[in-house]
């Protein structure tokens, strides 16, 4: 390969991890669901950029090559301990395409998410509802209840006497699935 097509390749690299970056930010910063991967998009960038600064100053590939396995396997760890996992589904209105999804992680403390997705495909969002809170047992878990499309009530379990909840209704934007209160999400 001349030097000529390696530095060539070498800027296509560097692109391209300038769009990994790019959607990487969109994802986080518009709560779309596919594009929301950080670390994932992240790696990408950095392997990208050790392989097009290999390109473009001819160290061989050797280096990058044992740089970008060592940071994928950096990746597949994380991402293998950290992994948040649906634990349950609460469809919205017909038609709406929301929903409301329990995460669950129990890696070291079990911690529990509550987030509205509005499923659109590759522009599927997902917004906060209740933030990360940690309870050893899914008892802590409020009772979700659509009222409608723009509404989404969270109650205490039958028989709880902690009064979690208090049977609060958080207002959504029902084109969107984001909750339109300042005060949100709600923090446990």
């Amino acid at each position: 390969m001349s030097s000529n097509s390696r530095t060539r390749m070498a800027g296509v690299l560097f692109v391209l991890a300038l769009l990994a970056v790019a959607a990487a930010l969109i994802g986080a910063i518009g709560n779309y669901a596919v594009l929301d991967r950080p670390v994932l998009l992240g790696t990408l960038a950095a392997s990208l950029v050790i392989v097009s600064g290999g390109l473009a100053f001819g160290g061989g590939t050797r280096g990058p090559v044992i740089a970008i396995g060592m940071i994928w396997t950096t990746v597949a760890l994380v991402g293998y301990v950290n992994t948040w996992q649906v634990y349950a589904r609460i469809p919205g209105p017909a038609g709406s395409g929301l929903e409301v999804r329990v995460l669950y992680d129990d890696w070291i403390i079990p911690d529990w998410a509550l987030v509205v997705r509005k499923n659109d495909g590759l522009l599927t969002r997902e917004w906060p509802l209740v933030e990360r809170f940690s309870e050893e047992h899914d008892d802590g878990l409020p009772k979700v209840t659509w009222v409608d499309p723009a509404h989404v009530r969270l109650d205490d379990r039958p028989g709880d006497e902690r009064s979690l909840w208090g049977g609060r209704t958080v207002v959504l934007d029902p084109g969107t699935g984001q909750p339109l209160d300042p005060a949100h999400p709600l923090h446990r």
